[in-house]
Formats: structure tokens, sequence, C-alpha cells
């Protein structure tokens, strides 16, 4: 369904990268380092290449933990990613520790023998701004990762733009999914769900148009998606402005899928506000209340 992918994403944006080289080299088990990335989430990001195979992989390799429970959780949180299998999530192959007691982590490398691009580097080579059906359908990737993680009981948090990969296929990948929030379990469980679909909008509604959601002072000085697009231009305008209000959004990233106005029956739920009637009336269970959207803050507190 996000599947549409132009290659041109990646050689674009890989054309105005620079990599630096690795000042000195690091091994871990078979691998050996290529190149030095830049860091993320704290830990140093390499190209490494496997000595008897001669492929290129991704090296993680954390600052020394001094805290057990925080490296217990990351450690058992890389174990469940291992087993995420989703075309946009980076696939973990190794998790275990260097010879210096440093947490490292080896996963596919989605670039070529030139370099990595982020999906920050992708936005600056574009101009700042790409087209609108790209930025939908590389919302739509993410969206969609998220959805396939929280059924293995995984939740990343908040995405930032410098995790989040442009493969040589013009294709989105997560990389480290769900370390955030097991590294800094800065929020529960439905907040983090809550959160991470959030940020994900953001990232859309700054591909799409060119501006930072967070940067914009008043409704009235906000930039209309359906500026960018003749498809159902309005109800994309009422879509965003829902999903990034702090007193609404959505509560997962399936309800910002399922209300996305992509074709007519999706409209429909979305201009209702209410998911479509059920063939036959459905009993709820007592004290079980369905919400489909996130409740205010006023209304939490009542």
């Amino acid at each position: 369904m996000y599947s549409r992918e132009p290659k041109a994403l990646f050689q674009n944006a890989l054309n105005n990268k620079s990599i630096n080289e690795t000042a000195t080299t690091v091994r871990f088990g078979p691998y050996t380092s290529v190149r030095a990335l830049a860091g993320v989430h704290e830990c140093d990001r390499l190209i490494m290449l496997h000595e008897r195979d001669r492929t290129n992989h991704l090296l993680y390799r954390f600052d020394h933990m001094t805290d057990p429970v925080a490296r217990r959780r990351a450690f058992d949180r890389f174990l469940k990613t291992a087993h995420l299998d989703h075309k946009h999530i980076l696939k973990v192959q190794h998790v275990g520790y260097d010879d210096t007691g440093r947490l490292c982590v080896i996963t596919d490398y989605p670039g070529n023998q030139e370099g990595l691009v982020t999906l920050e580097d992708l936005l600056e080579s574009r101009g700042g701004r790409i087209e609108f059906p790209e930025a939908i359908h590389l919302m739509g990737q993410l969206l969609d990762s998220c959805v396939h993680a929280f059924e293995q009981g995984i939740v990343h948090g908040p995405f930032t733009m410098d995790e989040l990969l442009v493969d040589r296929h013009g294709c989105t990948l997560v990389e480290l999914f769900g370390l955030n929030q097991a590294l800094h379990n800065r929020y529960s469980i439905p907040d983090a769900r809550s959160e991470q679909t959030r940020s994900i909008i953001e990232i859309g509604y700054l591909l799409a148009t060119g501006v930072q959601h967070s940067d914009v002072v008043s409704t009235s000085d906000a930039i209309r998606p359906s500026k960018f697009t003749k498809r159902n231009g309005k109800l994309w305008d009422a879509w965003f402005a829902m999903a990034l209000d702090p007193l609404v959004g959505f509560e997962t990233s399936q309800q910002a899928i399922d209300t996305m106005p992509t074709d007519a029956e999706q409209i429909m739920r979305f201009v209702e506000l209410k998911p479509l009637a059920p063939a036959k009336p459905v009993r709820k269970k007592p004290g079980v209340v369905f919400s489909r959207f996130r409740r205010s803050d006023q209304t939490r507190k009542q």
C-alpha cells in the first residue's frame, strides 16, 4: 500500500552527502570498520565489512552503560527487534558486547559503497520539500512499520529525522526500532504510541510543506498541505490539523492510517470522525471504553 519508492530519492541525496573516513580501525567479531558515520542515539555508527563474506553492514556501538537496568533493557529490546520482519524496519542481525564491554549491534547496510542517506539528507537534497504524494507514501511507510512493531509488543517513541534512513531504492527504513523508549523510558506505552505517531505526522508535514509544524506560531500562519495537492486537499488540511492538535491527535498509528483521506471509504470515515457502522450491533464488555482518538488533557484529568 505504501511502497511507491522512486529510486532517484537515494541518489539525489547521496550526491550531496559527504562521509568521513574512520580514524582508527574497529573490529567486532568477523567485522572490520570501513567508514565512520554520524552518530545516532548517543552511539557510534560505522560501516563494517564482513571479512569472509565481503558484505557491508552497519555497527552501532554504545558508550559504556553504568546503569545495569538500562543496559539490560536495551539488550533485551534488541533481541526482540531482531525478530521484526518488515520492509521499512532495518534488520538487526547480531547483538553482543565487544572486548571492552560496550554493547554492539550489527544491522543490514542499506546504502552503497559511497555512503548512507538519512531522511534529513534526502530533504536537504530536494531543497527542503518533496512532492506531496512522495511525502504521504513515506509517512505511510513509517506508520505501517509502527503497526507491525506493536503487534510484536515493541514501541519506539518519538522519531527524529536522523534515525530514518532511505535505501538505494528510495525505501524508508527505521534504524534500531524501539531503542528510544528502551533507553529513555520517558513515556507510558500508550503515550509512547501516540507520540511516535504524532512525530511521524510532523515529519510528513515537514516533507510535504517544507515547514516545521512546531515553528508555526498560530493556526492562521500554518501552511495548508492542500496548497501542494489537488486530490482531497481540504480533507488533508483537516487530517493534518487534527493529527497535530496537541489536545487531540491519534492514539495509534493504525488510527492515522485508517483515517488518511486516500479513498472514498476512508474519506467518509474521516469526515464523520467515527468508524464505519458494523453490520450487526457489537456488545461492549463492561468497563471498556472504545475511543477513536486521543482524549484531551482536560478530559483525562476529569
